[in-house]
């Protein structure tokens, strides 16, 4: 909740920033990631800063947020993935029988609000210190600001894309969130939501400001954090939502660029089929991460983690997506059949050799980038360079050995393309947000010619109790799929 007693009561983290405590801190950025200490709203130092922005990184990765829910919903809502009725796991979300007050949806509102309050917190008391004159290392509290801004921005993208409609003209007024700009909300504040446009608009903003810190930073480069090569990212994925594809296409270029390891095109072999099935079992940064929330067996993650819902509870791939995959992709070696789950469950996530329940949760890949790129040039009819960089993730089907096996058309690339992602990023819950930005129709196992442009999750029931003006989205429940 974003205001009221119930927040103070029961999420006292988002109001007074109480940060928890993981472990020790560390001493800089390449040590252990995302460790926090409490520093309440005392910015005395840049270690206090260095501690805020890692309480956001922390948020951000529990299972509550990208962790888990935003992820696991991401598939699950969306024709890729199916919950369990036998372990009760994430089937309301697949057959769309949750309710206002489902724990699932107001766990990641109340933990994305937490990512914002955090990152805004710690931005405002890095700027105080250095209007002060109380930090010497200006690049290093840079580049914990840039962070900060990528951090808020990220949280906001996933916010309004599961509690409001995708953007679009017809959308631009719609009811967007509650806004977060330059300073945090505090207790028993009244709020009120924006509008799509408006959220949108602070995004470009908070990244924009990224970006400028950057600049004046020192140098961010691991996937585990938030840094240059991953604000990019997102950047693309923003710009693809907004429809502007000209500035995505050039923001997932500079993303492969910094990531370095190849330039995402048809003659890329980073990583190789060996590499690419290998890494989902190690918590190594690989050839592919550009952005990816690490876990180690200090997370103690046991029943939260996804690897779990996929595994242990039950929960499956649809048979919908699995015919997507030729018998020749080797990502189709990444499933395996379960008379336990009764069905075909995905591998990604059964973690690394020493701990089943660790894996490091991707956020964005290289692979998107690739796709993105193809997307951008399919859509202005240059066939030949969409073909060039979809050939980076097609060529996994091993009987598609050149461009020539692609297709030839910009409409039916786009139509392999938006399959492709599929294939691609099943258990990543990339299918909920694409489909809505595409327009697809979506089939499944369950129901089909789902409008999920129409649809939206309801705020949830906790907040809107609340009384603080959070509104909701009144007649989500009219566009759920027939079931």
């Amino acid at each position: 909740m974003i205001g009221g007693t119930k927040m103070k009561n029961r999420y006292l983290y988002i109001i007074a920033f109480v940060l928890m405590v993981v472990g020790l801190s560390s001493c800089s950025l390449n040590e252990t990631p995302y460790d926090a200490t409490d520093t309440g709203d005392s910015y005395k130092t840049l270690t206090d800063v260095r501690n805020g922005m890692n309480g956001a990184y922390y948020a951000l990765g529990q299972y509550e947020f990208l962790g888990n829910y935003a992820i696991c919903l991401g598939d699950m809502s969306a024709g890729v993935s199916t919950g369990s009725a036998a372990s009760g796991h994430m089937i309301d979300y697949s057959n769309f029988t949750f309710a206002e007050s489902a724990s699932e949806l107001e766990d990641m509102w109340n933990y994305g609000f937490k990512v914002i309050d955090r990152t805004t917190r710690t931005i405002k008391g890095a700027k105080q210190l250095i209007a002060a004159g109380s930090i010497s290392d200006l690049d290093q509290a840079n580049a914990y600001i840039g962070q900060c801004y990528a951090l808020k921005a990220l949280a906001n993208y996933y916010l309004v894309n599961l509690f409001a409609l995708p953007y679009s003209d017809a959308n631009k007024t719609s009811l967007g969130l509650p806004l977060v700009k330059d300073e945090p909300v505090d207790a028993l504040t009244k709020v009120a939501r924006s509008t799509v446009d408006e959220t949108y608009t602070q995004i470009l903003s908070d990244l924009t400001a990224a970006e400028k810190a950057f600049d004046n930073a020192s140098s961010v480069t691991s996937a585990y954090y938030m840094g240059p090569m991953g604000l990019k990212a997102l950047e693309a994925r923003v710009y693809m939502s907004m429809g502007q594809y000209d500035k995505a296409e050039a923001a997932a270029k500079e993303a492969i660029s910094l990531k370095g390891k190849g330039d995402g095109t048809a003659t890329d072999v980073a990583p190789s089929n060996e590499g690419y099935i290998s890494m989902w079992t190690s918590t190594a940064i690989s050839d592919e991460d550009i952005f990816t929330i690490v876990k180690s067996d200090n997370d103690n993650l046991s029943s939260n983690s996804l690897n779990t819902i996929y595994d242990a509870y039950y929960c499956t791939t649809q048979k919908v997506a699995l015919k997507l995959f030729a018998n020749t992709d080797i990502r189709k070696s990444l499933f395996v059949e379960s008379s336990s789950a009764g069905g075909t469950q995905p591998t990604k996530f059964r973690g690394t050799a020493t701990n089943a329940a660790v894996n490091n949760i991707p956020i964005f890949r290289k692979s998107e980038m690739s796709l993105i790129i193809a997307e951008c040039e399919a859509r202005i009819g240059t066939v030949s360079e969409a073909q060039n960089y979809l050939l980076y993730t097609a060529k996994r089907n091993t009987a598609i050995q050149t461009v020539g096996d692609l297709p030839s058309t910009s409409a039916d690339l786009l139509q392999f393309i938006s399959q492709e992602r599929i294939r691609e990023f099943f258990g990543e819950g990339h299918r909920f947000y694409d489909a809505r930005r595409i327009g697809d129709k979506i089939n499944a196992d369950n129901y089909s010619d789902f409008d999920i442009q129409k649809f939206v999750f309801p705020i949830p029931e906790a907040e809107i109790n609340a009384g603080f003006g959070i509104t909701q989205n009144t007649g989500w429940e009219d566009n759920l799929p027939a079931i």
